[in-house]
């Protein structure tokens, strides 16, 4: 299987995966939250309630239909390269229409509860694994580096940047600190930033039941989502090593195989089905009632519907809270009134940038 099918597929599978998601998303939340506005638990199976989904789930099916074509177009053409601007187009099409289903919501806006709930104790608050754990991909890289330092000199002069559709190098560089250990570096900056929300989501992140039932699902939603980013992190560690060390390697390993490119979408594709499958902060798993059900007063989030810009942008210069769950969507985002939140955000940022830079260096190397 050619590298350029590769990418053609999972172009593809991302589009397809957004519409599904999309589709189940104003299930997944809480449910005293719809599409991001605060109201009483029993409206989302209400008449209204029900009205709005149909709407937003009819014009879904008009836009998936429509971006889906391009998007299959774009990517059985020479022009495959355009797809991700298709993916761009589909997931503006998506907002849009979340947008339009949450102005219908917002007349049936309630203001939540003012009751806050809080752990004295750190019980289910670390990483999974602790810190040996989170570890492991350092220590690979490390390790990765040490082996390219004391190898230096087997590193050819002239090292293979690319292959061509017949599995023949047509791009090389000249063998320096950079173009051999840049793709150390840039792994290191990108788990940086994943460490960061790892360490963020076991110790920044406001609880909205610190006890009970709904506490003990919200800590294995939160857990789960930390084993998925770690995993991430691991393949992650593992590719990078393996780029870097790649001249080191026999020739016929140094070529890309087809199953390092597609274990990434694996990872998402699996952990994004555990999360929906458990809802968002683990409202899905089977419990005997949702506390407060019998309440005239929803929980939500416990935020006030005035702080989420567009209902997806979390800015409150009060809450001392890094992170927060997402309002319309599974995981969690930042606060980004928080000064910590932006250091979360520019890692990766940073980290994207060295890629392509990298990526757009070395294509312009013959």
């Amino acid at each position: 299987m050619s590298p350029h099918l590769i990418v053609r597929i999972i172009l593809l599978a991302l589009g397809i995966l957004s519409a599904v998601a999309h589709w189940f998303l104003p299930r997944l939340t809480r449910p005293d939250l719809y599409f991001a506005v605060t109201v009483a638990p029993e409206f989302r199976d209400s008449t209204a309630g029900r009205f709005v989904l149909r709407r937003y789930r009819w014009g879904l099916i008009g836009v998936s239909a429509l971006t889906l074509a391009l998007l299959g177009t774009l990517v059985l053409t020479p022009a495959f390269l355009l797809a991700p601007l298709a993916l761009l187009l589909q997931l503006g099409a998506y907002f849009a229409i979340y947008y339009r289903a949450r102005r219908l919501v917002l007349p049936h806006a309630l203001a939540p509860t003012r009751i806050r709930e809080a752990r004295v104790d750190t019980r289910n608050r670390s990483i999974p694994g602790g810190w040996v754990t989170t570890s492991g991909p350092f220590a690979l890289l490390a390790a990765c580096a040490s082996y390219l330092g004391t190898h230096w000199q087997q590193i050819p002069t002239r090292l293979v940047l690319h292959w061509g559709a017949h599995g023949q190098p047509d791009r090389w560089a000249a063998r320096s600190l950079g173009t051999v250990f840049l793709p150390v570096l840039v792994a290191t900056v990108i788990l940086l930033a994943l460490t960061l929300i790892l360490y963020g989501m076991a110790h920044w992140l406001r609880p909205i039941y610190a006890g009970g039932l709904q506490g003990e699902h919200e800590s294995r939603f939160r857990r789960t989502a930390s084993m998925v980013l770690l995993v991430m992190e691991y393949w992650i560690a593992v590719l990078f090593s393996w780029l870097a060390t790649r001249p080191l390697l026999p020739a016929s390993l140094q070529r890309p195989p087809a199953a390092i490119t597609m274990v990434a979408g694996l990872i998402a594709i699996v952990g994004a089905a555990v999360l929906m499958w458990l809802g968002q902060g683990g409202n899905r798993i089977p419990s005997p009632q949702w506390p407060d059900s019998d309440s005239t007063t929803p929980v939500g989030d416990r935020t006030e519907d005035r702080f989420w810009k567009l209902g997806v942008f979390y800015f409150n210069r009060s809450d001392p809270a890094v992170m927060v769950e997402r309002r319309f969507g599974i995981g969690y985002t930042v606060n980004f009134a928080h000064p910590v939140a932006w250091i979360i955000i520019l890692l990766p940022v940073l980290a994207f940038i060295g890629l392509t830079t990298t990526i757009a260096v070395r294509h312009t190397m013959r």
